[in-house]
């Protein structure tokens, strides 16, 4: 008997997609597919354009991960190519990854958990101002 997995909507990305899981009777996967089920049209962009342009026409996919997509191009562009990068260039590729990755997280921790973090601060003034003597002595309201 074989079984079916849908995973639909994929979160955590950017625009909409699903992911189909087939397996066998033994519960082993046989076949799988990540479908985009938005049209966004880079496909049709990057038709006919030259391959140093690519690197920069991808990066555009995404708002929140362009260096992502700016190096999967640049590594796709490599392979057409049948060429390696300089390790001096390897190296650089993987700063530039780890980079926005630290920015991911600031901008996810910062902006989109700011009010989360004004909250916490907002505690911990009520928490100092509760264990002083008078709340006028602290100097701090909540």
């Amino acid at each position: 008997m074989s079984n079916t997995i849908v995973i639909d909507p994929v979160t955590r990305i950017e625009g909409h997609s699903k992911i189909t899981i087939h397996l066998d009777d033994h519960g082993e996967v046989v076949d799988a597919q990540f479908h985009v089920t938005q049209f966004r049209g880079f496909e049709r962009i990057a038709q006919g354009r030259p391959i140093h342009e690519m690197p920069s026409i991808m990066a555009r996919i995404c708002g929140i991960c362009p260096v992502s997509h700016l190096i999967a191009s640049s590594k796709a562009c490599d392979q057409i190519l049948a060429v390696e990068p300089p390790p001096t260039g390897a190296d650089l590729r993987r700063v530039m990854n780890l980079a926005q990755i630290v920015q991911s997280n600031a901008l996810s921790f910062f902006h989109d958990e700011g009010s989360a973090c004004q909250r916490l601060r907002a505690a911990r003034c009520c928490i100092t101002t509760r264990s002083t003597t008078t709340a006028s002595s602290s100097g701090r309201t909540c």
